[in-house]
């Protein structure tokens, strides 16, 4: 039987130590992402319920339940995990790593991106003051993309930075500026998302469930929000500007017209 190579076990051994040497960076990184996550779901949710006239649904439920049906902060999360799981003992292995195809990648999307993310911060805003709430709404979503790959990228490049002999092949002033727009992104990027979203689901077609209470048999609502035994829902077709949410029991509520 042919015997192992010894280089590649050694390279194996040493993918490894380097990967728990960096753990505690890791951990570290995975508590300051969780901290931006928190913050970009918030921001979001907040401008959503806001758009509704109904922020006070805020005050009665607590954060983390509505952080936890959230889905931009487990998306932030899941894409940190598959970063560190597959980019960072790569990266801390090799000495040299600017013919590879993900390196030059890396540094185009820094290079670049910044640039790109910056222009859809501008459009997305525009759109949506002139009414274009499904572009707004393709934009921001693009927008949430860019500002996965430019925090991947710039994550690269930084490793790379302090755990290789390559240090002083990389110029990080692109990476600051990079982590600048990423900043502003976690920002703007939730508050259009929140803010259009908000405005699809207010429209009659919306495809938010619709609902019946057993109070009001005449009347459809669309469920806009739950949390424990209390639902909170608003008429399908209201007057003016915001639909006056309402909170009720769950039992108060059917998913069938009720018998008259």
């Amino acid at each position: 039987m042919p015997r192992d190579d010894p280089k590649k076990n050694e390279s194996s051994r040493s993918q490894a130590r380097r990967l728990i040497e960096q753990t505690p960076k890791i951990l570290a990184g995975l508590a300051a992402l969780s901290g931006v996550a928190y913050l970009a779901g918030s921001i979001y949710t907040k401008t959503y319920f806001s758009e509704f006239g109904a922020s006070w649904i805020l005050e009665e439920v607590p954060a983390a339940t509505c952080f936890s049906q959230s889905w931009v902060p487990l998306l932030l999360l899941l894409y940190f995990g598959y970063l560190v799981t597959t980019n960072l003992a790569a990266i801390g292995s090799q000495d040299d790593l600017t013919e590879s195809v993900q390196f030059k990648l890396s540094v185009a999307v820094v290079q670049y991106g910044p640039w790109f993310l910056l222009a859809l911060l501008l459009i997305t805003p525009l759109l949506s003051t002139l009414g274009h709430v499904m572009s707004a709404i393709v934009l921001s979503i693009i927008g949430v993309v860019a500002i996965l790959f430019l925090l991947s990228s710039a994550f690269e490049l930084v490793v790379a930075r302090f755990t290789t002999t390559m240090d002083l092949l990389i110029d990080l002033s692109m990476v600051y500026i990079a982590f600048a727009m990423i900043a502003a992104g976690l920002y703007v990027v939730p508050v259009q998302l929140g803010l259009n979203w908000a405005r699809f689901d207010r429209q009659p077609t919306s495809s938010l469930l619709t609902v019946y209470l057993r109070s009001d048999a005449e009347q459809e609502y669309r469920l806009l929000f739950s949390a424990g035994k209390r639902v909170y829902v608003f008429p399908a077709r209201f007057d003016g500007v915001y639909p006056p949410v309402q909170a009720t029991a769950i039992a108060n509520v059917s998913f069938v017209p009720p018998q008259r």
